[in-house]
């Protein structure tokens, strides 16, 4: 194993040995020459060297920031009294000015409204202001605050030359020029004139007022913008020239500062100034006419409303009182309802109850300003079978030898009393019986005089008591429901008393040679199709000659016959099937 050191642990003295050879033992010679020449050497490389250093990993401003907020806060601390020494006159220097505008701009509102309160014009507005229902100082600034600015400049304020100018209309833009230079010339005078205050700039105008239009001037430190403002001046176009003003001085305060003549580098400062180029006007006489157009819709289409709220309003309370009417006997009033402008009701109704229009009208109800749709049904309330009764004794036909009346009594007790054949008494029974709820009162038919039928000799008597009944049988009809063809037994029993009074018919006909055709004539309204009408018409006379045949009356003399729609006032006459007797001697 070897005993040697490796070369890179070994005592590197060569650079020691070069040093002594170079410098020998003048090293104290050598270091004042550095000290001598440090300043220097530091001052070359020290800010080069900080810019590297801070663009590439940003240490720099790491380490300064703290160093100098801790330096500045221990120099306040130390020497307080001093710093606000220092800083008295600039403060008070821009307290004076945020002061003096706040008090300018007070100023003109003040005067404003002060002009404006004392005047026809102030009654006029304080009437509107009333009639708004704002106050009356925010009507008064809605009025006074119409303006316009048409023109900047901006002039430098130590040549007093114009550096640069921009107006809203290029046509009537004023030579910007002549108006720099009188300017300068107005504040020279002014400051000649009235003497010499503290600070330069409390000696130049902030505005000069014409008969057309004002001037506004806001001064800077080396620039002064100018705008010619037609109207009354709000506070906040103030605002926006210091603004612009200021903004002006950020973009352009080396050219501003070293400023010789040359206006080349403010030629782009239009877009700053453009944002104060503003304007508001009053609205013209189009406006206001199409305002006045617009309040007359306004108070058309509130009017429309009105009346068809009332109208509506009316429609219900109509509708609630025919729905809390308590309809009479035989007739029920299932729904009521608006509908096209009109209230509806859908009723059903007996054929021997009250008329319904009749009913409204008692009822005091308009029944023209209710459309009625009428079913009819068969009611089982005892009045209408009394009625039903007494309809059918007053209606009964009789021959010249009958009589018949009828009486009520007490507990619904009917005593019916007179003079009949055999055939009629008992026809009169069976038509009694067929009454529907008959059974709720009580007939007595005890006290009704009952006699033999008699025959017809007399030939002249015969043809008479044919005509008679083939008057009867021809005024006789039977009503359907809408779209029925089916026969109730309300029908039927109507039928079979008409089937009666045909035998009767035949058989006088019989006596006197006469040849008997019955037409039974179906017809319909005009609720549906006409196909649909003629169909039903044709179903419901074939129900009804049907029907008849089953009663005993021959098919011979019997002719179906359709008359589809039939164009009656009252729809549910339509709506039924009549009869025709056709007689004619035998040859």
């Amino acid at each position: 194993m070897s005993d040697k050191v490796p070369p890179s642990e070994m005592p590197d003295s060569s650079l020691e040995k070069v040093r002594e050879l170079l410098i020998g033992r003048d090293d104290k010679f050598v270091q004042e020459q550095l000290q001598r020449d440090a300043k220097g050497i530091v001052t070359n490389v020290v800010s080069e060297a900080l810019f590297d250093r801070e663009t590439k990993d940003g240490s720099v401003n790491k380490v300064l920031v703290p160093l100098v907020e801790k330096s500045l806060h221990r120099s306040i601390e130390a020497n307080s009294e001093k710093i606000v020494g220092t800083l008295y006159p600039l403060v008070g220097t821009l307290v004076r000015k945020a002061v003096s505008s706040f008090l300018v701009e007070f100023v003109e509102r003040t005067n404003a409204l002060i002009e404006n309160s004392f005047s026809p014009k102030s009654v006029s507005w304080r009437f509107k202001a009333w009639q708004s229902g704002v106050g009356y100082s925010e009507y008064v600034a809605s009025q006074i605050y119409q303006y316009q600015v048409q023109q900047l400049l901006v002039i430098h304020r130590e040549t007093g030359t114009l550096l640069h100018s921009i107006s809203s209309d290029p046509e009537k833009e004023k030579d910007a020029d002549l108006i720099s230079s009188m300017l300068v010339a107005i504040n020279d005078f002014v400051a000649d004139a009235f003497g010499v205050t503290a600070t330069e700039s409390d000696n130049e105008l902030g505005e000069i007022k014409t008969e057309d239009f004002t001037l506004l001037i806001k001064i800077g430190p080396q620039a002064l913008l100018v705008a010619a403002v037609t109207g009354s001046i709000p506070p906040e176009v103030r605002g926006k020239l210091q603004q612009a003003l200021e903004e002006f001085h950020q973009f352009y305060q080396q050219p501003l500062i070293h400023y010789d003549g040359d206006n080349a580098p403010f030629d782009g400062c239009e877009a700053i100034l453009s944002d104060c180029l503003i304007s508001e006007r009053k609205e013209g006489e189009g406006k206001k006419s199409k305002r006045i157009v617009g309040a007359a819709v306004i108070v058309v289409i509130f009017a429309a409303l009105a009346i068809l709220s009332f109208m509506r309003l009316s429609l219900s309370i109509l509708k609630s009182d025919l729905h809390e009417l308590t309809p009479p006997p035989g007739i029920i009033v299932t729904d009521t309802y608006i509908s096209n402008g009109n209230v509806h009701a859908k009723v059903l109704r007996d054929p021997v109850a009250i008329n319904i229009e009749e009913w409204l009208n008692e009822s005091a109800i308009d029944a023209d300003k209710v459309t009625i749709i009428e079913e009819p049904f068969v009611s089982l309330k005892p009045s209408v079978v009394e009625r039903k009764l007494e309809r059918l004794i007053d209606d009964y036909p009789l021959s010249e030898s009958e009589s018949i009346s009828v009486e009520k009594g007490d507990n619904r007790r009917f005593v019916i009393s007179g003079t009949v054949f055999t055939p009629t008494a008992v026809n009169l029974t069976q038509q009694i019986s067929a009454i529907p709820g008959i059974s709720a009162i009580t007939v007595d038919t005890n006290t009704l005089d009952v006699q033999a039928a008699y025959e017809v000799d007399d030939a002249v008597l015969q043809k008479a008591a044919l005509n008679r009944l083939v008057n009867k049988v021809s005024s006789q009809n039977v009503l359907f429901a809408t779209n029925q063809e089916a026969l109730s037994e309300v029908q039927l029993a109507k039928l079979e008393a008409l089937a009666n009074d045909i035998k009767q018919l035949l058989t006088f006909a019989d006596k006197t040679s006469t040849v008997v055709s019955i037409v039974v004539m179906g017809a319909s309204d005009n609720s549906g199709s006409s196909a649909r009408n003629r169909a039903l018409s044709q179903k419901r006379a074939e129900n009804v000659v049907n029907s008849l045949i089953s009663l005993g009356i021959e098919s011979d003399i019997l002719i179906p016959v359709s008359l589809g729609e039939l164009p009656l006032q009252k729809a549910s006459m339509g709506r039924s099937v009549m009869l025709n007797v056709l007689i004619s001697s035998e040859q």
